[in-house]
């Protein structure tokens, strides 16, 4: 497909193409479109591809950034594995085409599908290892499965990102460091633009109604985020004190449902309520009592960095990627075991009372201007040398880029 003719550029600005597979409400999301914002400000040439691009985050990209959808519309109800599998050739024809100087897989969930739509293209290609590689604590074989799966993709890319310290400590991951291939650039927080938001009107009457104080579990409805173990602590400890839940997040009907009948088998189905994703969880974050991020795994949580910036008390699991470090070992919020219900139980009923953990300004050290500043003079390194400028383009248009439906049958 040929591209409007609006759309070329002659000013010698390098290319940068980022990859995610929708614009949805997540902390890969939230990064890679950071990062567009900033590189375009800083007089690149930014397109985003995307399966679907009609989601909550959408709004908060710059107008020069372009945003080019690789999938049919139709194809938005599918899962997400499949909407990828079916955007393979399109992204391949996109990649060629507009020979990017620069190709960066924002999320582990698109790494497979990038290194087989660049195969044989020009152009520098950068993973962002966005999660923990080996999703927990798996079994000997899937470890070693896993492993391998990176270091065939990892050997395809000519850089990779890691977002913490603590993905650092995979055996993988620190050979590439070593050889210097891999950089760690963790993951920062525009502070003040989060309270900023997070004083924005809400309409859930939990945040205006303080007489019970309610925790807070932000994120999607799967395995990872480990709400059935939340479940069960929170019966404890709502057993010992007037206490509600909220759960912002989606997921699979299935998945909800479950949850659901887990919340009502445990008796405190009055006191949990499921919210769904929105663009701006802050008040939600800034007026709960206390964030749980009970996660089994994270590479480096995003909503953790967020609830600082808040001031609300946390309370994480040293299995959340580098939670233990940003929260100083315990010394800015409370550090769990993911599978103890008691000291999850316990955690909970310390952070919502008198006696909590706060972070205080810990927020300053994990700014997202110095992360931004550091993938800029990555994307300045690693692109072909070129006069940078201004791009012409002067909206967001949304590209439409997929193959057809018969060359993906």
């Amino acid at each position: 497909m040929n591209l409007p003719s609006q759309l070329a550029d002659s000013s010698g600005a390098s290319r940068l193409q980022i990859f995610v597979s929708d614009l949805g409400a997540t902390g890969v999301v939230r990064n890679a479109i950071a990062l567009a914002n900033e590189a375009a400000a800083s007089g690149y040439q930014v397109r985003l591809l995307t399966c679907n691009p009609d989601g909550l985050l959408r709004a908060q990209l710059r107008p020069d950034v372009t945003i080019v959808r690789l999938n049919e519309g139709s194809d938005a109800a599918r899962p997400r594995r499949a909407q990828m599998q079916r955007a393979l050739l399109a992204y391949r024809k996109h990649s060629r085409d507009w020979a990017p100087d620069i190709m960066l897989s924002a999320g582990n969930h698109g790494h497979l599908l990038s290194t087989i739509a660049w195969l044989g293209l020009r152009g520098t290609k950068v993973l962002r290892i966005s999660n923990d590689i080996n999703h927990g604590s798996p079994s000997w074989l899937t470890r070693v499965w896993r492993a391998a799966k990176f270091a065939v993709i990892g050997s395809l890319a000519d850089k990779l990102v890691l977002v913490s310290q603590a993905q650092g400590k995979h055996s993988f991951l620190a050979r590439q460091i070593a050889v210097g291939k891999a950089d760690i650039i963790a993951n920062g927080v525009d502070a003040d633009a989060v309270r900023a938001a997070a004083a924005s009107p809400c309409a859930h009457p939990w945040r205006d109604e303080p007489r019970t104080p309610y925790a807070l579990a932000v994120g999607r409805h799967v395995k990872q985020k480990n709400f059935d173990v939340l479940l069960r602590a929170f019966a404890k400890a709502r057993a010992e004190r007037p206490l509600r839940l909220m759960i912002l997040g989606e997921g699979e009907p299935s998945a909800l449902d479950r949850l659901r009948s887990l919340a009502s088998e445990l008796g405190v189905e009055g006191d949990v309520q499921f919210v769904p994703a929105t663009g701006n969880p802050f008040p939600y974050i800034a007026s709960a009592s206390a964030l749980i991020l009970p996660s089994l795994w994270e590479g480096s949580a995003n909503v953790l960095l967020e609830a600082i910036a808040c001031g609300t008390a946390v309370v994480a699991s040293r299995t959340a990627g580098d939670a233990d470090h940003v929260l100083g070992s315990g010394k800015f919020g409370l550090l769990v075991d993911p599978c103890d219900v008691d000291q999850l139980a316990d955690a909970i009923l310390r952070q919502v009372g008198p006696d909590s953990v706060r972070p205080g300004n810990r927020a300053a050290d994990f700014g997202r201007a110095e992360a931004m500043r550091k993938y800029i003079q990555l994307f300045d390194d690693l692109s072909r040398p070129r006069a940078r400028g201004e791009a012409r383009v002067s909206r967001s248009p949304t590209l439409e880029f997929p193959a057809s439906s018969a060359a993906r049958a």
